[in-house]
């Protein structure tokens, strides 16, 4: 039996929370480009909380905890790690407001490089 912990770490790479993670982080960015305010609101957050408690309630995870990828987000992805993506994600949505897209590139890069971080940077021993 899985822990609510382990559930919350693991439903993040649920490929249905990704799907809706991704897609909902682009478009909120399009609509911050275009000042959208009352659409970014409701999108940038509710998508993302009703999947979340959906999978952590109902979703049997334990498949994505024995996976090679949960084995890594087990490894990898602390709350640093999580604040890091989330950082990201708002450079991109205020880069948009503002119309900077090198910025918006640098969010992306930035969310990327939290996901990736166990892969770029090995622990020296």
């Amino acid at each position: 039996m899985m822990t609510t912990k382990e559930k919350i770490l693991y439903h993040q790479i649920h490929p249905l929370k990704l799907s809706v993670d991704i897609s909902t982080g682009l478009f909120t960015t399009c609509l911050a480009w275009q000042h959208k305010v009352t659409w970014f609101l409701i999108l940038f957050l509710i998508p993302s909380v009703i999947i979340t408690l959906l999978l952590v309630r109902f979703a049997d995870l334990e498949w994505l905890k024995n996976s090679v990828f949960g084995k890594y987000v087990r490894q990898h992805m602390t709350s640093t790690i999580g604040a890091i993506r989330s950082a990201g994600q708002i450079i991109m949505w205020v880069a948009a407001w503002y119309h900077l897209p090198i910025l918006i590139i640098l969010g992306l890069l930035i969310i990327a490089g939290g996901w990736l971080k166990g892969l770029l940077f090995k622990p020296s021993t």
